[in-house]
């Protein structure tokens, strides 16, 4: 029996998911890791992408279903100033549309293993921020030299 994920881990698997495919296609050697300290771990270029924070309010007066807005934490380690800067671009070009929200199940016996199936869309609500991480230059690490950080909020089509 396939065991389901709950919805803000399909939301963050989508979205990993979806900014991993994108990158792969249209560029090289870009690592795409779920937590902020695997970055460290990976060769530059890398993008960590987690959601850091969960809205949930009542979808309408009296009701007891919520509606939940994700929000996205996207943090970009780039090799060069300029790298950083089309790469912050080019995210934000992917998410301003919207993408493919799935279920995401997992299969006991082979934990690493997902199946999903398409099960709706997830698009963006708020650009929050978008900015040039800036550590001063004096002893600063290589992955901390050249970094960005994007936030965004997102709601599935569900």
């Amino acid at each position: 029996m396939p065991s389901y994920f709950r919805p803000t881990r399909n939301v963050e698997l989508s979205t990993l998911y979806y900014l991993e495919n994108s990158l792969n296609s249209d560029w090289s050697g870009i690592t795409v890791v779920k937590k902020f300290t695997d970055a460290y771990k990976e060769p530059l270029p890398v993008i960590a992408m987690n959601i850091s924070n969960v809205y949930s309010h009542r979808k309408e007066v009296g009701a007891t279903t919520l509606l939940n807005d994700y929000v996205l934490s996207i943090d970009i380690f780039a090799s060069s100033d300029g790298q950083r800067i089309d790469l912050a671009d080019y995210i934000t070009d992917k998410i301003k549309d919207n993408w493919t929200f799935y279920t995401h199940s997992q299969t006991p016996g082979s934990p690493t293993s997902l199946t999903r199936v398409a099960n709706g869309s997830l698009f963006v609500t708020r650009f929050s921020s978008s900015y040039k991480v800036d550590l001063g230059s004096e002893g600063v690490n290589t992955y901390d030299r050249f970094r960005h950080y994007i936030e965004v909020t997102v709601r599935t089509s569900q």
